[in-house]
């Protein structure tokens, strides 16, 4: 068995009993949301960068000109991404593009595809996590009637500048794959907020929040689990309540900050103190749940004997500087053929209420009638 194995959090079924903790749907969206913005900079920039060439190449010298203007442009607002200003390089994107779409429409004309980028910027503003849905509402039903009145202004007037037919087509078709490509970027990080909303919440629903361990719900669903497995004829399975000892007392005598930090520390302690496979929870209160899969009799009180002692061991300190001693007493019940999970934990709480009666601070074993083997 391996001792005191430290573990990360979001690991599967097997181990997420172990989670440290979850990260909130908004903080995972803000860290998303500005590689979002530097791809679109990105991509932007070599687009306007290739418009350089393009229009210099057919003689609109004005044009050309324009889009340095605009490489400049994408180029400062990747830095500000770069700086953790996203807000204002979602500004000058904006106001980049609502420039740049309407007069390269109105001098180009409507069959150019210009007009395409106008519409990116109602996605990039409802994704982003900048700005209030009230905020973003206004901002889509502007951008929305400016690109109608563009439509209605543009799509059957005459160009300012002719360009030749395929240099039409062509601009038109490239337009159209920059913007399919950003609004590719756009629903790919709209998924990818959508899961991680998903994660965290599953990650809080099943998380108790003072020790980071698992909760009681979520431990029995993995309790149900592990029992069905044994009952296949697979490993067997070790069931530990553990109950920290006079805790009343803790929180009486030194206040509840002091008995909050005592159950974080004895959770670290118990939480490290196992394998990879293994599972333990907060059970509730002042109890500790532990699922020890494939481990014997023997082996699950050298377990907790071991865990007993590390509990033992520590000094949780209050406010005034005094040491606090902690202790835990725990008891063990292995999973019996055609028993519930519930059984056995019922043995398993009967025999930590016999080590209570017996003096605490013990690890004590339950028989198979559930009558306590101390």
């Amino acid at each position: 068995r391996q001792n005191h194995i430290r573990r990360e959090a979001g690991r599967g079924v097997n181990s997420m009993l172990h989670s440290r903790g979850s990260v909130s749907p908004l903080s995972r969206a803000s860290e998303v949301f500005p590689r979002l913005m530097m791809a679109i900079s990105v991509i932007a920039g070599l687009a306007h960068l290739s418009f350089i060439f393009l229009f210099d190449a057919i003689g609109v010298g004005a044009m050309a000109r324009a889009n340095i203007a605009s490489v400049l442009a994408y180029a400062l607002t990747a830095l500000l991404t770069q700086q953790g200003r996203t807000r204002l390089a979602l500004q000058i994107m904006a106001v980049e593009i609502l420039l740049h779409g309407s007069v390269a429409t109105a001098l180009i004309g409507w069959a150019s595809g210009f007009h395409c980028y106008l519409i990116l910027i109602i996605p990039v503003a409802i994704v982003s996590t900048s700005y209030q849905p009230r905020t973003k509402a206004v901002v889509a039903v502007l951008v929305g009637l400016f690109y109608m009145l563009m439509d209605m202004s543009f799509r059957q007037a005459q160009p300012a500048i002719e360009v030749p037919p395929h240099l039409l087509a062509g601009l038109h078709h490239f337009n159209q794959a920059a913007t399919l490509l950003i609004l590719g970027l756009l629903a790919t990080l709209y998924y990818r907020m959508v899961h991680s909303a998903e994660d965290s919440l599953r990650e809080l629903a099943c998380t108790d929040p003072l020790t980071q361990l698992r909760n009681r719900r979520f431990a029995m669903e993995v309790a149900q689990h592990e029992a069905a497995v044994f009952q296949r004829g697979g490993r067997p399975l070790a069931v530990v309540i553990g109950d920290v000892d006079h805790f009343k007392r803790i929180n009486d005598h030194h206040g509840h900050a002091v008995g909050d930090t005592a159950l974080r520390a004895i959770a670290r302690v118990l939480r490290d103190g196992v394998r990879e496979v293994d599972h333990v929870a907060r059970w509730g209160g002042e109890e500790f749940l532990l699922l020890l899969p494939a481990t014997e009799e023997e082996e699950a009180i050298q377990v907790c004997e071991r865990l007993r002692q590390g509990v033992q061991a520590l000094a949780a300190q209050n406010l005034a500087g005094e040491a606090l001693g902690v202790s835990i007493t725990l008891g063990v019940a292995l999973l019996q053929r055609d028993e519930s999970i519930e059984q056995a934990l019922a043995r398993a709480d009967r025999a930590l209420y016999e080590g209570k009666q017996a003096g605490r601070n013990r690890v004590v074993l339950a028989g198979q009638d559930g009558a306590p083997v101390l």
